[in-house]
């Protein structure tokens, strides 16, 4: 049941911290340090017999609403994409390696020669008031990511591979060249025309090109600058999964009831009620029994959730890394492209990396993440088993003080008394090294653990504020990260993904990706991203050296730094007949888990 995507992770794996923190005194390799084992079953199943019917109980786990964006193109948040499951459904089904497969709502072939793919959709596929779901819904989505005014921010390099979509990006061509419907727009078939064909091309994710659709003539007439925020789009969507938007109180809760149009099995249930529960109340309500599912606990809640009553836990490794990001320039959105310009003296990078093991990340995830998380040592997800390289040894492995304290120093950051040693002195200026630090809010422990890192950063002369003094809601985040035209008045930030089930890091690091919130970019580093989807890594072999290279220089240059990977794990109530944390449609026999999700009771069971 998990979707694959890349959207910004709303909860970091902070935990409860107390005490003081010391320095690791035995080093740790990187290899060692990021081994990450899955504690809980990926499956679990009841023996009891299924009711009929039944509403299943749904909590999300946020202190922030979720902002109910249905078009996926105009979305960026996991909450969102949490919230949606029951009611959508991506166009293709993958495997348990996020490879595409047949049998979904549409499957997806492609001609090598050619250079093109063909999608064809079901002959059933329709939308949630009964109309059909055709070839220019699908392309309608491109048209949404390509042309500026809709506001997305899932534009990459990645789609200049489209034949003709970088012209349409441009202003310069009223359609689409490379996309054509060989029996019309309202037929159920789409060719895209490719400049190359990719490495990543039959993996789920790879930001080439587009795996949802949306209702064309449903939102045509909408315009476009207001398409975000009309009610089309955040409060009476239409959608092609099970179960179809009965009512949405706006940020709070989304009332699901079947979908009879859904192209698939009937769902077994009569609807799903999902509900944002704050993570101050999730536990306690856990232990009233109000929901069934407990989607996004902090890690900090583990301990006090794994042993309520009535619940199991299942779990898989995370398609996730969490990172903190230096904010080294803007993002010319004209221009569609990020510039690294910004006048800061994080631009050195002695400074971003005596910042990196001035943290003592392993200490917050061995003592306080409960087994859950692992320092990071690359961007790439220890999932992705043969691009990951455990021979990086990062920055979050072991904090190293006296490494820090080096650097700083070779970089021209002297001591103002060398004596006492109370702080630094930025160079360019001649005045204290200070840095804004927009840390998130969002977990029940995250004042502390930013203020913890304040602290270590001080140790070695380097001052750190809070922005504006305090922390930041996860939604206020995610505006000043993606829209070029908020106070840019920080320094570094955390930054955390679900990353897509395609390992290329294009769509998060390239010079065009309004998701690059560093705006770091190079011509190494884009010849490097370039390397890991060109031609040569049709061959395997090629592309895992390509990818090893690029962790390599993400390490070298430090533009930014893996701190944590973790396991997803979920608390499930017994009453579920059976649930699973699987990848891919593989671990239903129909492919869509809402569609056989079952109850054994009326009422969640108390244990």
């Amino acid at each position: 049941m998990t979707k694959i995507s890349k959207w910004f992770a709303a909860t970091t794996a902070f935990a409860t911290l107390a005490g003081t923190f010391v320095s690791v005194a035995a080093p740790l390799s990187a290899s060692a340090a990021t081994k990450i084992k899955n504690p809980f079953p990926v499956t679990v199943k009841s023996s009891k017999k299924a009711i009929k019917g039944g509403t299943l109980q749904f909590a999300e786990v946020s202190d922030t609403p979720f902002v109910g964006q249905w078009v996926s193109s105009l979305s960026t948040e996991q909450t969102d994409a949490d919230v949606e499951q029951p009611a959508n459904e991506s166009l293709f089904w993958t495997n348990s390696q996020f490879k595409f497969k047949n049998g979904g709502p549409a499957n997806i072939s492609f001609d090598d020669k050619a250079k093109t793919a063909t999608i064809t959709l079901r002959k059933n596929l329709k939308w949630s008031d009964g109309s059909q779901v055709t070839a220019k819904d699908v392309e309608y989505e491109y048209e949404i990511v390509a042309n500026s005014a809709y506001g997305s921010s899932r534009w990459t390099d990645s789609f200049d591979d489209i034949v003709g979509l970088q012209a349409y990006h441009e202003g310069k061509a009223k359609t689409i060249s490379g996309i054509t419907y060989p029996d019309g727009e309202n037929g159920k078939v789409l060719k895209i025309q490719f400049k190359e064909m990719k490495p990543g091309f039959t993996q789920s994710g790879n930001g080439y090109f587009l795996e949802t659709a949306e209702p064309y003539n449903y939102l045509k007439n909408v315009d476009p600058k207001k398409l975000v925020s009309d009610a089309k789009t955040t409060t009476k969507p239409l959608t092609t999964g099970p179960f179809r938007v009965k009512k949405i109180v706006p940020g709070e809760s989304i009332s699901y009831e079947r979908n009879p149009y859904y192209w698939g099995a009937k769902p077994k249930l009569n609807g799903v009620n999902v509900t944002i529960v704050s993570t101050a109340k999730a536990v306690a309500s856990m232990k009233s029994h109000q929901y069934d599912i407990y989607n996004g606990l902090g890690n900090d809640q583990y301990k006090q959730a794994k042993n309520v009553k009535g619940y199991t836990v299942t779990g898989n490794q995370a398609l996730y890394f969490q990172a903190l990001y230096f904010n080294l320039g803007h993002y010319d959105a004209k221009k569609s492209v990020n510039v690294t310009d910004r006048k800061t003296p994080l631009q050195k990078v002695d400074l971003r990396k005596a910042m990196g093991y001035a943290r003592n990340v392993a200490q917050v995830s061995k003592k306080y993440d409960n087994g859950l998380t692992v320092p990071a040592n690359t961007t790439v997800p220890p999932v992705f088993k043969s691009f990951w390289d455990s021979s990086v040894p990062g920055y979050s492995a072991t904090q190293n003080l006296k490494k820090a304290n080096s650097l700083l120093t070779k970089g021209g950051f002297k001591w103002h008394n060398s004596k006492k040693q109370d702080y630094r002195i930025d160079p360019s200026t001649g005045k204290k090294l200070t840095l804004i630090y927009l840390a998130r809010s969002g977990a029940t422990n995250s004042e502390i653990v930013a203020q913890n890192y304040i602290q270590q950063w001080k140790k070695v002369g380097i001052t750190v504020k809070l922005y504006k003094g305090k922390l930041t809601d996860f939604n206020s985040w995610v505006s000043m990260t993606t829209d070029p035209t908020a106070d840019q008045n920080w320094d570094f930030t955390d930054g955390a993904w679900s990353t897509s089930s395609e390992p290329s890091q294009t769509d998060l690091f390239s010079a065009s990706a309004p998701f690059n919130f560093g705006h770091y970019t190079s011509k190494k580093l884009t010849a490097l991203l370039n390397a890991t989807n060109s031609q040569k890594s049709l061959k395997t072999s090629y592309r895992i050296k390509q990818f090893k290279k690029y962790q390599k220089y993400v390490y070298d240059t430090a533009f930014v730094i893996p701190t944590k990977y973790e396991i997803n794990w979920t608390p499930t109530n017994k009453r579920i007949k059976s649930y699973t944390s699987a990848y891919g449609n593989a671990g239903t026999t129909t492919g869509n888990w809402w569609t056989t999700a079952q109850l054994v009771s009326k009422k969640p069971l108390t244990k």
